[in-house]
């Protein structure tokens, strides 16, 4: 290929003329689709049409198709790509062989590439098949002969392979003289290298075109035919020095834009067949030498009648070498040869005794015209859906060239059913979207393991549609999801009051088909509930069926509710964004500091503290913030705490309380109550729930709990809590003394043996219950172990840990361990036994389910009072089920984490101490 990229340029110096665009800076037009284009140049004098067939391996052409292979690379893939490039050349030399005397395959090398053998039986067979369709489009031709209609064919073509000699060792070019001197001097005549090159290629290719029977005995059965006694391979000649294109063009400028020494100056210089070593400029296109530039300054000096002399005898050297060669190798000459023979007896180059019939036509130009356009357009363009038979050569052409297509889509085509048995297997009756989409991962993880090339896209295409196809015949399941995460069984369908309007949906309740062991609020009945998909039935439904054969007997707290006062109350409207809830969070801070401040003055009576290492988890640093920012006197004596509420104080606390809105009796809040709802909604229902189950002498702490099933064994114990009161005002003394009745509960004094009588000690046993899925109870000894006693009962961690800290929402259950999967428990309830003391201890919970910004969930209204405990007695508080915000439920974590989530707890400050209302100097309702 020269430098405009056109492997014509042989015929062009052989013709003696320019006859097809070769320059590089205005590229071919070629065929989008095809990305092939042919050109033709009649020559009347010769009587021959020379056909150029152009495409994306030309230099020239594949500037102009630059843009549209890179889109095709990107949207199909190299090997689609290339297939439908070789699909485009086999159509346009379909063409060429139907409509050919001779053909020259130009090569870019001197060896011979195997893969033509291929394409060669492709285009043979493709031909044999459209032989007779081909005949009726060439019956149409006016003037045109019997013999090219009943062939399809004017002869069977000859085809020349010209090859380049540009990758050839040095020694083989070298060595060009056709005759040799013999050691006697005498010079004989030898074939050159290049010459014996050429026979063994003409041998290699003759051996392997007739084993793979491209080529015949009978050259009419055979797609071409190969002379029997002339050359038909031609090895194009190089010049061993090349000048570079950008030297070439810096020099030629130079040069011509000198004007120091004119004209003279640069026609000495020239010269033609130069042997020096100098810089030079060689014609490639033939065998023989061209003009070239010498650079060396010191020519410039030479006197112009030595110029004109050396300028004339190279010119003459140059003439007669030229001559020469072209005697000897000549590229017109093994062309003409059989050109000449064509334009005469025609071809004859069946071999054997027993040869076929012999056709070679040579029609006349406007026949040939009017022929070609007719073949033309029936292998190159696309036929319409009513002819068939183009449209089936065309396929069998596709399938036989594109090989690596064909190779892909059989593999494709082998495990496509192997995927879709693997979606298939075990399906359920229905399934929802998510698990639709993990079957169609198993299934295209089987398809990529197996299916191999450019098909694969096509194939995954092909096996999503089939995928979708069987989810959505009949086996769409209902998408919703339970409030613990679990999928409705039953198809898609709707539920009672419904407003959806497709009356093909069944209607039915949602089901998970799950069961869970469950326990009623005092913990003493068991019972198995459904997968709850409303707050209602998880909450606060369940536990009431289990409550009327248990839990209604015991005394209680109810917690505020929604108390209409129309026939017609609705749920408000609540805006569950991320900044709204955000602004209600901050409007709620006041009614939190409100209640702080209620909290550190109503319940603690003037004059009484709490003292000692219990104290911080009763109190909270809310409460000594609170205290400190009503009093400003606050004193920290190593753990110990005090707090003083002056008499200021209460007019400080009804004040607070008198702003404090009233709830709304004609909207309810429709969610479960946290810090962030509106302070003046409360919800239709309570999702808590407190009961006393008895006395304090109920529970044994050498015992634990024996009345409550499900526990595990050495969990079922409470915590020792010991909390020391200290009292500041001595006036108090006298009513606090009657109550404790014997002093021998008062701590004793070091010094003295005897009691003293400004401070006393209280015990409180805490528990934190824990439910898990299968049934099982347990408590926890800290945040992060489980409680385990010994076989004799001896429990010997206390409550201080779980009373200061905040406590795990999800804990793994002990029964993990025995195998069956990992499985949490879930915080259910807080056991307290309140001590026989002038004292009442308070609830006031908080769980936070979710992650910053999530609000955290309470049992009353922010602005509410801490719960009061009565003394000596037992009480359980009963948590939610589930945890359903503004913006939907909080779903359990994952058991298979390595660590509970940290944010998901029971925010310490949960209990606190105060006096009893009797010795109060105001009562607060």
């Amino acid at each position: 290929m020269d430098s405009g990229g056109c492997k014509a340029a042989a015929l062009e110096l052989m013709v003696g003329r320019k006859i097809f665009q070769r320059d590089i800076t205005r590229p071919l037009a070629v065929d989008p689709e095809t990305m092939t284009g042919v050109e033709g140049y009649y020559d009347p004098g010769r009587r021959v049409i020379y056909l150029h067939l152009t495409g994306a391996y030309d230099t020239s052409a594949l500037i102009s198709s630059l843009e549209n292979m890179h889109q095709q690379l990107q949207e199909k893939g190299f090997l689609m790509a290339w297939s439908s490039l070789k699909l485009g050349y086999a159509r346009s030399l379909l063409v060429l062989f139907s409509v050919s005397h001779l053909l020259l395959l130009c090569h870019p090398t001197h060896v011979f590439d195997i893969s033509y053998i291929h394409l060669f039986r492709t285009l043979d067979a493709i031909r044999s098949k459209a032989q007779n369709y081909l005949a009726e489009v060439l019956r149409q031709v006016p003037g045109i002969s019997k013999d090219w209609v009943s062939f399809g064919r004017l002869c069977s073509p000859r085809v020349l392979f010209i090859f380049s000699s540009r990758l050839l060792p040095v020694q083989i070019k070298s060595q060009d003289n056709s005759s040799i001197q013999s050691r006697t001097g005498q010079r004989t005549n030898r074939a050159s290298p290049l010459r014996n090159l050429e026979l063994a290629l003409e041998d290699q290719i003759y051996r392997l075109l007739r084993k793979s029977r491209v080529i015949t005995n009978i050259s009419a059965n055979s797609l071409f035919a190969l002379p029997n006694n002339q050359a038909y391979v031609y090895i194009m000649e190089e010049s061993q020095e090349e000048v570079p294109p950008s030297s070439l063009i810096n020099n030629t400028l130079r040069k011509l834009c000198s004007v120091q020494d004119g004209i003279i100056s640069d026609l000495t210089q020239l010269t033609l067949g130069s042997s020096s070593k100098n810089m030079n400029i060689e014609s490639s296109s033939r065998g023989g030498r061209g003009l070239g530039w010498d650079s060396p300054a010191s020519q410039s000096t030479h006197s112009d009648a030595s110029s004109a002399d050396a300028l004339s005898s190279s010119i003459l050297a140059g003439v007669a070498t030229e001559r020469k060669r072209n005697l000897e190798h000549s590229f017109n000459v093994f062309l003409q040869q059989h050109i000449d023979q064509a334009l005469g007896k025609g071809f004859d180059d069946n071999v054997g005794r027993h040869s076929g019939p012999v056709f070679f036509q040579v029609p006349r130009a406007s026949v040939w015209f009017d022929a070609v356009n007719r073949v033309y357009k029936f292998f190159m363009l696309d036929p319409s859906e009513k002819d068939t038979k183009a449209k089936q050569i065309l396929g069998s052409l596709q399938i036989l060239v594109e090989t690596e297509v064909r190779f892909s889509d059989a593999r494709c085509a082998k495990v496509l059913p192997l995927a879709i048995s693997a979606y298939k297997d075990g399906l359920p009756p229905h399934y929802t979207h998510m698990h639709h989409q993990e079957k169609l991962e198993l299934a295209l993880s089987v398809l990529s393991a197996q299916a191999r090339g450019p098909m694969y896209e096509e194939y995954v295409s092909q096996l999503e549609d089939a995928c979708e196809r069987i989810w959505q015949d009949g086996r769409m399941g209902c998408e919703t999801l339970s409030l613990t995460g679990n999928t409705c069984k039953h198809p898609r369908h709707k539920i009672p009051n419904d407003p959806d309007d497709d009356s093909s949906l069944p209607v039915m309740t949602h089901n998970s088909g799950i069961m869970y062991i469950s326990f009623c609020n005092c913990g003493r009945r068991q019972g198995q509930r459904e997968d709850s998909f409303s707050v209602k039935t998880a909450n606060h439904s369940f536990y009431q069926q289990l409550a009327e054969a248990c839990c209604t007997r015991l005394e209680s707290i109810s917690f505020s509710t929604f108390k209409p006062s129309v026939t017609n109350a609705k749920a408000a409207k609540v805006d569950g964004s991320e900044d709204d809830e955000m602004e209600v969070d901050g409007s709620s801070a006041v009614s939190r500091d409100s209640r702080e401040q209620l909290d550190s003055g109503t319940p603690h009576t003037p004059g009484l503290s709490l003292v000692g290492t219990g104290l911080s988890g009763s109190m909270n640093n809310a409460t000594g913030t609170a205290a400190a920012r009503m009093t400003g006197d606050q004193t920290h004596i190593g753990s110990q705490v005090v707090i003083t509420l002056t008499k200021d104080d209460s007019k400080v606390i009804h004040k607070d309380r008198g702003i404090i809105r009233q709830a709304s009796t004609t909207e309810y809040l429709p969610g479960m109550l946290h810090t962030a709802s509106p302070p003046e909604l409360l919800p239709r229902w309570s999702s808590w729930s407190l009961c006393c189950l008895g006395p304090s002498s109920l529970y044994s702490h050498n015992a634990g709990i024996c009345d409550q099933p499900g526990f595990l064994p050495g969990t079922n114990f409470l915590l020792p809590w010991d909390v020391t009161v200290k009292i500041e005002d001595r006036d108090k003394w006298p009513a606090i003394a009657d109550t404790l009745g014997k002093k021998a509960l008062l701590p004793k004094n070091k010094k003295n043996r005897v009691g003293d009588i400004h401070e006393f000690t209280v015990k409180i046993f805490l528990g934190v219950e824990y439910e898990c899925v299968r049934g099982h109870r347990f408590m926890m000894a800290t945040p992060d172990r489980h409680l385990k006693a010994s076989p004799s009962g001896l429990v010997k961690d206390n409550a201080t840990k779980i009373a200061n800290a905040d406590m795990p929402l999800y804990f793994p259950c002990p029964c993990s361990r025995s195998g069956g999967g990992i499985v949490n428990g879930q915080l259910m309830r807080l056991h307290v036994v309140t001590p026989k003391a002038p004292v009442n201890v308070t609830l006031s919970p908080q769980v936070q389910p979710g992650p910053d910004p999530c609000p955290r969930y309470i049992p009353q209204p922010c602005s509410s009072l801490p719960v009061k405990l009565s003394a000596s007695a037992y009480w359980v508080l009963r948590l939610p089920y589930v945890y359903v915000g503004d913006q939907g439920p909080h779903y359990p974590p994952d058991p298979r984490q390595p660590t509970p989530p940290s944010f998901a707890r029971l925010h310490k400050g949960c209990y606190g101490i105060s006096q009893v209302q009797a010795y109060a100097k105001d009562n607060y309702v």
